[in-house]
């Protein structure tokens, strides 16, 4: 079985040197994977991809819409069948909204462990494109029986801010990316931090927990000012990685750790929410990082201009999923595919259309 997609990455050190140049991308044609409408799927993926390989077929858990499905084939290009496993919970409920798993990760034990994004949206404002709002969290949620059922764990991660109706339409912490520290003993969550403290803009932070006791919240520790000494559950968090600008959001990563350049390399979205026209500054970028902590700014790269966020009509690119075959001798350009999700005019009526899965081959090089 190859868990690499499940988590960001196989590795990850918390030590070392940060990086010393920038990544250099090149992509290949944009193709589609599953249309608007296959399988009975729309707004997919709401969130970054999960993958399972095993017994010669694959497994993928999305969500779409507001609901996690696992789609199932011979291969990510060839999946023929679609099974909803996650759902929103009931009024009151943390999720009473969206429950949408953005990782997985396979216990010693052999249970497997669903990380997802989930939304309280009762009470909360639409964004301008009439999308609910959200106080959002990361929560846990287990299965015995390959993915073909989950129980829910409840929040590991929570903001540090209470929800706040009146406040901005996209508030607490989300979006998870799950890794294991390759001494087994602990696992790491990146997410977002829609929290804005300080007039910081939503950014990307870190959480982690032993090994031996991930599905127990009280055991999560948040990355603040140089410790992880916070409680995951309403802690304080410092962002390990912003946006290069102002005005300007870092939110959607993926990590995945180059063993041939011993760097963790991380994909994320910019959204430059004062842009008008052309995107310049928003859209997919990369970043370098030595020990998983410190993504240096001068590092960071654009590969991909486009909007990144759901705005009625205009083009979107979003969640991406970085997909590398990299093996400690293969060189210095590992490659693979870049997956996320991708509307040329958003939006739920014709002409516009909701987003679907896209993918292109990628290749990095330094």
């Amino acid at each position: 079985m190859r868990l690499r997609l499940l988590r960001c990455t196989a590795a990850l050190a918390l030590v070392g040197p940060t990086a010393s140049s920038a990544v250099e991308v090149s992509l290949g044609p944009q193709q589609a994977v599953l249309s608007d409408g296959q399988l009975g799927l729309r707004y997919f993926p709401d969130g970054r991809l999960a993958v399972l390989q095993e017994g010669g077929r694959t497994k993928v858990f999305l969500a779409a819409g507001v609901r996690s499905y696992r789609l199932e084939g011979r291969s990510l290009t060839d999946l023929t069948s679609v099974r909803e496993v996650l759902a929103p919970g009931q009024p009151g409920a943390f999720d009473n909204g969206y429950a949408g798993i953005n990782a997985l990760w396979r216990e010693p034990s052999g249970r497997l462990l669903a990380f997802y994004h989930a939304e309280d949206q009762e009470g909360m404002a639409h964004t301008v494109s009439q999308v609910p709002g959200f106080y959002c969290s990361v929560a846990a949620a287990a299965s015995t029986d390959g993915g073909n059922t989950f129980e829910k764990l409840g929040p590991i991660l929570t903001g540090h801010l209470p929800k706040n109706p009146a406040g901005t339409p996209d508030q607490g912490c989300g979006e998870p990316c799950v890794q294991e520290d390759p001494g087994g003993k602990y696992l790491l969550v990146y997410y977002t931090s829609h929290e804005r403290a300080g007039n910081r803009g939503v950014q990307v932070c870190l959480a982690r927990c032993p090994i031996a006791e991930v599905a127990q919240p009280a055991s999560w520790r948040k990355y603040h000012e140089g410790a992880f000494d916070e409680p995951g559950l309403g802690g304080r968090d410092t962002p390990v990685l912003a946006s290069p600008f102002s005005a300007a959001d870092a939110v959607f990563l993926h990590v995945q750790y180059v063993t041939a350049w011993h760097r963790f390399v991380m994909v994320f979205c910019v959204n430059a929410w004062q842009e008008q026209g052309a995107p310049e500054r928003s859209g997919f970028y990369v970043a370098l990082s030595g020990d998983g902590l410190a993504w240096p700014r001068e590092h960071l790269r654009q590969f991909l201009p486009s909007f990144t966020v759901p705005s009625l009509g205009r083009e979107l690119s979003w969640h991406p999923t970085l997909v590398l075959d990299d093996k400690p001798g293969d060189g210095s350009h590992p490659a693979g595919w870049l997956d996320y999700g991708y509307s040329k005019s958003w939006g739920s009526e014709l002409p516009n259309t909701p987003h679907y899965l896209v993918r292109r081959a990628i290749k990095l090089g330094r």
